[in-house]
């Protein structure tokens, strides 16, 4: 306390009024608190099926992502095991949410940044702004390059897709699908930021649907156009989209059915 009011005068802290505080609170928390690393393997063990959500993205994990401008821990999957102290062997499905189109918060390199109407465009009717400080998100076209580096370091096993009834008005949807730095293509996800700012980006450009998805509930009921979008990204990157965002309620979602999951066979060889 001394330490702390030395250092901010401005702060005085009360020592008996927050033990009396915490004591008050107290017989309501201790039944909370337990060793989790205990609880969740005997959860496991037991035959409990285990639901880890990660926050942010693999683009802004502190080791993987666009260093510095990330966040200050792993939101790739290696934290289930260094969060949660769960084996790397007793992890199942591993699902990788991607938006339609690409977003990002704050600073750093966007190679499928779109600084014009369309950027607009996709920022107003995706309600692409932060949900605490309303500040607006940066949006580009999707891209594969980063998303196959994704998949690559997470090892997913499906695909959500999301927010693809956000595209529903647009006439043609165009997709990154590779890096070309001084006239060379880039085969893997470049480390140095200078380069990843320089590099310019391949697209291809795929036709719209240019209709409401609103109303679709199984993957036959997306126009052609859309189920072209979903099937080209899942060439791309070698992963199956299980689930596909069409709407922003909860129930807004066709889900392809558990087939449409990787299987693992041998040491890391996969099928689709």
């Amino acid at each position: 306390v001394d330490s702390v009011e030395s250092r901010y005068p401005r702060i005085k802290i009360d020592v008996e009024k927050e033990l009396a505080y915490y004591r008050e609170v107290r017989p309501l928390l201790l039944p909370l608190i337990q060793d989790t690393i205990d609880f969740t393997n005997c959860a496991f063990d037991s035959g409990k099926k285990i639901l880890v959500e990660g926050a942010n993205a693999t683009m802004l994990d502190i080791d993987f992502g666009t260093y510095p401008y990330v966040t200050s821990s792993n939101p790739s999957v290696g934290s289930v095991c260094t969060g949660l102290g769960i084996a790397p062997n007793k992890l199942g499905e591993i699902i990788g949410t991607v938006k339609s189109y690409c977003t990002r918060v704050g600073e750093g390199p966007f190679p499928t940044e779109l600084l014009d109407a369309q950027g607009d465009e996709l920022r107003n009717v995706g309600a692409e702004f932060g949900t605490t400080t309303g500040r607006p998100r940066r949006c580009g076209w999707l891209d594969i390059p980063q998303l196959r580096y994704s998949c690559l370091v997470n090892g997913f096993t499906s695909l959500n897709l999301t927010k693809l009834d956000v595209l529903d008005s647009l006439k043609e949807i165009k997709v990154g699908v590779r890096y070309v730095y001084e006239g060379r293509e880039l085969e893997s996800m470049p480390s140095s930021l200078q380069t990843l700012s320089e590099l310019e980006v391949e697209y291809e450009t795929i036709p719209g649907w240019e209709q409401s998805l609103a109303q679709c509930r199984v993957f036959d009921d997306l126009p052609p156009a859309a189920q072209a979008y979903v099937k080209r990204i899942e060439e791309l990157v070698g992963v199956p989209v299980r689930w596909i965002g069409v709407g922003p309620g909860r129930l807004d979602v066709i889900d392809r059915g558990e087939q449409l999951t990787l299987q693992v066979k041998g040491a890391n060889r996969r099928e689709f």
